[in-house]
């Protein structure tokens, strides 16, 4: 009876939800691309040019020292996507032949160039910088999901860092919803131990999400992953942060990766909790599915494991087999 009750209400959504997009995608037609947006798709559809963006920020746009951005973009040069225009390619290239010689002048203009392409999805994290971001992207009434941008978190010094710019982001009048990984704030812990880890980040989230429920308009907070070894960790802290007392009434969200083949079983769990959780009074939670090509990192760190006992892949082998999985072909 349950199964059926959910196949029905699986059923309903999907009627809901394409007409939806399919609006969407008619109303995009009639918006304007501009030059680097169009530029930006471009690098974006290539398999080399979303990994080359991120990098250029991680590495060259974040970093507070012009030295360690110079020695950045100096290896990057020599990485450049065949989707970038070639004038631009060419502009890279010398910027990492220069940079580590001058710094100061060349990692200023090579920042602004990137800005130019990526500015309407990254934006400064610093508060003065961030105001007016965060104002001109949304007053089309549009609602913003914030993500601070970084490198993994290998140490707790960094993780409590990170930590504390969230705080900085819930509280301020301009955000309501935040995205983050438990990995980003959680640093170094057992794999093997997982209640150990559950423990130790719903201590660490607890005020963060107490702080968001306190606001004057409630921050969503959205738990992401990328990899399948934060699958069971990410879900464990999710509920029992929201069966905390004071926070059931508290919305929030989670992704589950749709290319790892167990997400499945742990959504329909997921489901069976939510669904408790609204009989006994609580705020609704909402469920995301990402099929982003993060596939790639579990293939790859699949293929470091020497020996006859390479443990079997954790995630389709392809995103067109992720997108058949879930569309029943």
């Amino acid at each position: 009876m349950a199964s059926t009750q959910l196949d029905e209400q699986l059923r309903q959504a999907l009627a809901e939800a394409v007409p939806t997009a399919e609006r969407w995608w008619r109303a995009s037609r009639d918006v304007p691309q501009g030059r680097a947006a169009a530029l930006l798709a471009r690098i974006a559809s290539d398999p080399a040019g979303p990994a080359f963006l991120l990098a250029f920020v991680d590495r060259v746009v974040r970093p507070e020292d012009p030295r360690t951005a110079a020695r950045a973009l100096r290896r990057l040069a020599r990485t450049v996507p065949a989707s970038l225009p070639a004038g631009l390619g060419l502009l890279v290239r010398a910027g990492g032949l220069l940079a580590p010689v001058l710094p100061r002048p060349v990692i200023p203009v090579a920042r602004g160039v990137l800005r130019t392409l990526v500015g309407a999805l990254v934006l400064d994290a610093d508060d003065a910088r961030l105001a007016p971001g965060l104002a001109g992207l949304s007053e089309d009434g549009v609602r913003l999901n914030v993500n601070l941008l970084g490198e993994a978190v290998l140490g707790d010094a960094e993780a409590g860092r990170r930590l504390g710019q969230l705080h900085r982001l819930v509280r301020r009048d301009d955000i309501d919803y935040v995205s983050l990984k438990v990995s980003s704030v959680l640093g170094p812990h057992n794999p093997w131990g997982l209640d150990a880890a559950a423990d130790r980040a719903v201590g660490l989230l607890e005020p963060l999400y107490r702080s968001a429920a306190g606001q004057r308009t409630p921050v969503f907070i959205n738990l992401d992953m990328e990899e399948y070894r934060d699958l069971r960790l990410t879900l464990a802290v999710f509920r029992r942060l929201l069966d905390l007392p004071g926070l059931e009434r508290l919305p929030a969200g989670v992704v589950l990766q749709a290319y790892l083949p167990d997400a499945l079983l742990h959504l329909q769990d997921l489901y069976a909790w939510a669904a408790d959780r609204r009989r006994r009074g609580g705020a609704p939670v909402r469920s995301g599915w990402s099929r982003a090509p993060t596939w790639r990192w579990s293939t790859s760190t699949r293929s470091c494991t020497a020996g006859s006992r390479r443990p079997p892949a954790t995630s389709w082998p392809r995103t067109r087999t992720t997108c058949d999985c879930w569309t029943g072909r």
